[in-house]
């Protein structure tokens, strides 16, 4: 176990707790009070990428993934919870980069995850125009509060689909291509519909009404209900209970985040 903590000063950390292949999966009826650590997230996530000392946010973890690894895109798909839309990712790890912390985008690196304490079903902000559902990564210190739609992502950071495809189980197969999102970010208008996290109060985005969605899908849509387990398997929908790895974090991140890059600031027109 590669230790965080050199000459007395503490190094962001990450954790996950390794999931890889497991035969079966202890599930509890209420709530599971389990904890890890920054340090679990570190050792967890090592075998699937790497660590980087990245000079704005302390450490952060590279995906071993190709260029075109997109967060709350590649390898997994949407669906609906009682605590709004919830991103289904397929991977092992998936528990942890995609319900915690927030991601940038570097041009040397590619897509990094920056670890943070607070769960919630994706840290994403969502918009909409014309016939289209956007999603965008949220990147460290924006606040989805009041102010939050001020925030504009970059157009890298937007994902775009038909509002018709938006509960498809291919979704990385019917998003427009990027020429779309640079041509119409600026008529991207932000879903208004918030809910907090459990821990902390954190505002989140509950993402497009599903009544909406509904009519554009043409399917009825059952939310479902979240139940934790103790294990990090990937999470399975079973009809209307979706059964969820979330355990608390039991401490902050050793460095605070810096705040976002101005040019990521502006009012949404």
């Amino acid at each position: 176990m590669k230790k965080l903590f050199r000459s007395g000063t503490v190094v962001m950390v990450i954790a996950v707790i390794f999931f890889g292949c497991v035969s079966s999966k202890t599930v509890a009826q209420g709530p599971v009070a389990i904890s890890v650590s920054y340090q679990d997230f570190y050792d967890d996530l090592a075998p699937f990428g790497t660590w980087i000392d990245y000079p704005a946010y302390g450490h952060v973890w590279h995906p071993a993934m190709d260029g075109n690894f997109r967060p709350y895109l590649t390898n997994g798909y949407w669906d609906y919870s009682t605590e709004g839309w919830m991103w289904m990712s397929n991977y092992s790890w998936g528990w942890a980069p995609f319900h915690y912390g927030r991601w940038i985008y570097d041009d040397l690196y590619g897509w990094l995850w920056i670890p943070g304490y607070e769960w919630s079903p994706a840290w994403v902000t969502w918009g909409t125009f014309d016939d289209f559902y956007a999603w965008a990564p949220l990147m460290p210190e924006v606040n989805v509060g009041i102010q939050f739609g001020y925030w504009r992502p970059a157009a890298l950071y937007w994902n775009v689909c038909g509002r018709g495809h938006i509960y498809d189980r291919d979704i990385f197969n019917v998003v427009e291509k990027r020429d779309v999102v640079m041509n119409d970010i600026n008529r991207i208008n932000i879903i208004d519909n918030f809910s907090t996290t459990r821990l902390h109060n954190q505002y989140y985005s509950k993402g497009p009404d599903i009544n909406e969605v509904e009519r554009f899908t043409s399917r009825r849509i059952q939310p479902a209900s979240i139940r934790e387990i103790n294990n990090s398997a990937v999470a399975r929908r079973e009809e209307n209970e979706t059964q969820v790895y979330r355990p608390t974090v039991t401490n902050p991140q050793p460095r605070e985040f810096r705040r976002i890059d101005n040019n990521n600031v502006g009012p949404v027109t």
